[in-house]
């Protein structure tokens, strides 16, 4: 099978390898498929794809008012195509909905699951990749952590500082993102809307106790309260899911444990996987 992955260059040298379209690559190459990186800000920009020559497009977060407008419009184009919606709860759905129907695609992929309301609009959870991010021997650092942005945060963020032994690391990114969140002994969460973010899949990927906001989904994907995460719904929960994890280190390994098993069923490998399963079908 030959893939193009269409999605523009990352703008952070330390997070380039962490960007969606090379985290897809690797994973198709591991399952022995062809798959090649195309868009603004790659090297290879200047050079239109062939792209009939492709089994599979996947246009990842492109959308046609993107800053250049440099993103092709493939409705002649007879390949099977697929479009990843991956910040629709923060941008709406409109572009990706726009774009879906300019390019003609087969399949828009939402990462909320809200949004998956046809046959033709499926739910594609984020994921983690396992081949760079991963368990790391590093100095703990503090009790409670975040690696994120304040954003819809701040709240919770200043409460903790006040509380515990916390630290937030902002704008951290890479390898040191991955550094970071295994220096902490729990990592705190808190998605932006009706999404499950990144640092979800990211965190469990470390082998590092996750303690985030309830949701739905969560249990579609595995989430155990309890048993391989802790959830909270407002500051008196966060507090008593943090003071639980801290003064119980049984309950602290058992959770780590956990949802670092947890973790192998949501790697990037997993989701194409399916993606090929979609292909298929």
């Amino acid at each position: 099978m030959k893939v193009l992955i269409i999605q523009e260059n990352g703008r952070h040298e330390e997070n380039r390898n962490f960007r969606e379209c090379f985290c897809l690559q690797r994973s198709f190459e591991k399952l022995n498929h062809q798959a090649d990186v195309w868009g603004l800000g790659h090297g290879n920009f200047n050079k239109i794809p062939d792209y009939e020559s492709y089994d599979l497009i996947i246009n990842l977060e492109n959308y046609a008012n993107t800053a250049g407008n440099w993103v092709p419009n493939l409705r002649d184009i007879n390949t099977k195509k697929f479009l990843w919606s991956i910040d629709a709860h923060c941008r709406g759905i409109e572009p990706f909905e726009y774009e879906f129907s300019r390019g003609g695609y087969h399949l828009l992929l939402h990462s909320t699951k809200d949004y998956a309301t046809s046959h033709r609009r499926i739910w594609f959870p984020n994921a983690y990749d396992d081949s760079i991010i991963d368990k790391r021997e590093v100095e703990n650092r503090c009790d409670v952590g975040f690696c994120g942005s304040m954003l819809n945060r701040s709240m919770y963020i200043n409460q903790m500082k006040n509380k515990y032994n916390f630290i937030h690391d902002d704008f951290v990114i890479g390898e040191s993102m991955v550094k970071a969140i295994n220096s902490y002994k729990i990592h705190f969460n808190n998605n932006l809307s009706t999404d499950i973010n990144y640092r979800n899949f990211e965190t469990i990927g470390c082998g590092i106790p996750l303690v985030t906001n309830d949701n739905y989904q969560y249990e579609l994907l595995g989430f155990r309260h309890r048993e391989n995460v802790m959830f909270y719904n407002n500051i008196g929960e966060l507090y008593n899911c943090i003071d639980e994890l801290l003064n119980d280190e049984n309950l602290r390994l058992k959770i780590a444990i956990a949802g670092y098993e947890l973790a192998k069923k949501h790697s990037y490998t997993k989701r194409v996987e399916k993606l090929i399963q979609f292909y298929r079908n």
